[in-house]
């Protein structure tokens, strides 16, 4: 009788347990079954990453999940889901226009049911998100208003990517390349700027001679300004030439001698000058008239010179004033015209 007490309570259990997971597994796969839901169309451009059973959250917290996907959508559902992105967030004034090239900016199409009694207003914005660096995509719904209403079964939503890992890198070599550009250029340069370094530095360059000039001219110099240097013996020499000066006062008995000298030079000159003036006559009368050596009365002073100058003036004088007397024949004729 125990025994098949225990084989009872044994089957309820089995058969409970089998209820719950039943349970549990039409809860997952059915939601709609026991609570109300509602469903929103979501248009991305690009709906890739995402997948059938991804979760819907509401500012992080799981309100639903992706039904469908639709993929590509056609001319007008995109027209249509457009002007709902339009009409529930308008362009900004200053915002350039998108040009119209032809290409449908919506290109993918996700349903997504969600609880009914979660707040998804009209004017929230849709994000495609990964969570985590290597997680799967999810649907995040946020920054909704309540004055804009609540939103109803089958609202459109214009859904935003945000860029995941792949589009981060491809962002990221797009600014890292002219960087690496630079780099590569800068590393040339300081490729060149090592080859010339070591050209410079080399044994037989011309800086690494100048250096070795540079230290033989400084041992010389080193030398020069030894104590015991040719250099210090005639300084040292100097200044005693000039302590003996200073103490004995030979510079200005010096002075004293130079002047007296000056002076009496000066005397000397003025005895030579009678002297220099008879040498000059004595080379004049070698040059034009040099047989005075033999006669020397045949010389002729520059007194007598003047003397003779002034006496034969006065000669011509008299003989001009002689011819200038008048003729007296005119008068005889004219007395005997008459």
């Amino acid at each position: 009788m125990q025994l098949q007490r225990n084989e009872i309570m044994t089957g309820l259990l089995v058969i409970a347990t089998i209820a719950v997971v039943a349970f549990v597994l039409v809860l997952l796969g059915a939601p709609g079954l026991f609570r109300p839901l509602v469903t929103y169309k979501i248009y991305f451009d690009n709906a890739a990453g995402i997948k059938q059973g991804a979760p819907v959250m509401l500012a992080g917290r799981k309100i639903g999940q992706v039904q469908k996907l639709f993929s590509p959508v056609s001319r007008e559902e995109d027209k249509r889901a457009q002007e709902a992105a339009a009409a529930v967030h308008p362009p900004e004034p200053n915002a350039s226009p998108t040009p119209s090239d032809g290409k449908p900016k919506y290109e993918a199409r996700v349903d997504v049911q969600v609880d009914k009694s979660a707040r998804v207003y009209r004017d929230a914005r849709a994000r495609m998100m990964q969570l985590g660096l290597l997680g799967d995509m999810a649907i995040d719904i946020t920054q909704g208003t309540e004055s804009s209403g609540r939103a109803k079964n089958g609202e459109m939503f214009a859904g935003e990517r945000t860029p995941d890992l792949g589009d981060a890198a491809a962002k990221m070599l797009e600014v890292i390349k002219p960087v690496a550009a630079e780099a590569t250029s800068t590393m040339k340069e300081l490729e060149t700027t090592s080859q010339n370094l070591s050209r410079l530095t080399d044994e037989n360059s011309d800086l690494t001679l100048a250096i070795g000039q540079f230290k033989a001219f400084g041992e010389h110099l080193v030398d020069l300004t030894a104590p015991d240097s040719a250099l210090s013996h005639s300084l040292n020499n100097i200044e005693k030439i000039s302590t003996s000066l200073s103490e004995n006062d030979n510079i200005e008995i010096t002075l004293q001698n130079l002047r007296t000298s000056s002076e009496k030079l000066k005397i000397a000159a003025t005895d030579l000058g009678p002297a220099g003036q008879n040498i000059k006559e004595f080379s004049e009368t070698i040059k034009t008239q040099p047989w005075r050596l033999i006669w020397p009365t045949t010389k002729k002073y520059p007194e007598e010179q003047r003397q003779t100058a002034a006496a034969g003036q006065q000669t011509i004088n008299v003989r001009k004033s002689a011819r200038a007397k008048p003729s007296p024949a005119p008068a005889r004729r004219s007395s005997s015209r008459q």
